[in-house]
């Protein structure tokens, strides 16, 4: 399949984009000069944020409910700019249609994510919103002890039904901001007229904390450069396998990188490490993960072996997956992580 570079597609059918019901997105890429099934896809892309593709979209035009969810999934995960100055592009639908359909585009970071992973990710109980508010009112804190106000929130961070009435929403924000005084996460500060303002407490923190430690996010070391292919092939495999894949080139972070690498692999369920191009980084990513005694995949690309890059000594006894395509490389992932990782 050719590589396709996105450009704006023109057209008058699509005003206002089935997700954010809004222009601010617009379609991009004509899905007539790429592929032979015209309606297999559409990307949707804001310059500013993020990029979307709706892998088969007639399926989901007239689903409101699964497009709410989309839309709060990609607010809750976007990342305005990454290390190599891209913007992430969201693969939805199909897993292998989503593959397929991905492997044409060469200048986005590509996320697959299934209407499972969706579903997973999206709150089912009071206990599950409250933890997402507090994701939300974390983005926004700079400092510890930072005034919020819950009117500040929108209603998808808050989660918000969209049938709701105004008075039924202003009962919803009050039952929200009460819980959370409740739970101890929040503690007010001051009243007055209108909504009050308060700071998020450490219980807060701790709680999301303690939360995240068990998560469905894969880390994975790597080097960055020259090495789209690669990167690709085991995101995809990961996201075969039901996990999130986090690499550091597509977090967003105000953070100093080591100890925000640090973080990362702390939260991550597992590690994926791959040597085959020379990169200290992944040696020392895998021995801190390894340190915390998390899961790690050793990965090398036979092609990639010469007398100056091999597998280093120190690990070389350790069940590593020895691969020969990215096809491979794939195959053989998702039979490790589904195999070893509980």
């Amino acid at each position: 399949m050719e590589k396709y570079i996105f450009s704006q597609y023109n057209s008058s059918e699509y005003p206002i984009d089935p997700v954010f019901k809004t222009k601010d997105f617009t379609l991009f890429g004509n899905p007539d000069s790429f592929t032979d099934e015209p309606d297999l896809f559409e990307v949707y892309i804001n310059h500013s944020r993020f990029c979307y593709c709706l892998v088969q979209p007639k399926e989901l035009i007239k689903n409101e409910a699964l497009l709410l969810k989309i839309k709060r999934y990609l607010l809750s995960h976007e990342n305005k700019k990454n290390l190599n100055d891209s913007i992430n592009a969201y693969f939805i639908g199909d897993m292998q249609k989503s593959i397929d359909v991905s492997n044409g585009f060469s200048n986005q970071n590509i996320i697959l994510v299934t209407y499972e992973m969706i579903e997973q990710w999206y709150p089912k109980t009071p206990k599950e919103i409250l933890k997402r508010v507090l994701e939300s009112l974390l983005k926004k804190q700079k400092h510890l002890g930072q005034l919020h106000q819950i009117s500040n929130l929108t209603d998808d961070e808050l989660f918000v039904e969209r049938d709701l009435s105004d008075n039924e929403k202003r009962d919803y924000r009050m039952y929200i901001q009460n819980s959370l005084k409740d739970e101890g996460f929040v503690s007010f500060v001051s009243g007055g007229f209108g909504a009050p303002f308060f700071v998020l407490t450490g219980k807060a923190i701790e709680f999301l904390d303690s939360n995240n430690e068990k998560n469905n996010v894969a880390f994975i070391a790597i080097k960055f450069d020259e090495n789209e292919k690669r990167i690709n092939a085991i995101q995809d495999a990961v996201s075969l396998a039901g996990y999130e894949p986090r690499i550091m080139n597509q977090v967003e972070t105000n953070n100093w990188i080591m100890p925000e690498i640090f973080y990362q692999i702390k939260k991550a369920k597992f590690v994926v490490a791959d040597f085959s191009l020379p990169c200290d980084g992944a040696y020392y990513e895998a021995g801190y993960a390894a340190a915390l005694d998390k899961p790690v995949i050793h990965l090398f690309d036979r092609r990639e072996e010469t007398k100056t890059n091999k597998l280093h000594f120190d690990i070389a006894q350790k069940s590593t997956i020895f691969y020969d395509s990215y096809e491979d490389l794939k195959n053989r992932l998702i039979n490790r992580i589904k195999a070893t990782v509980k």
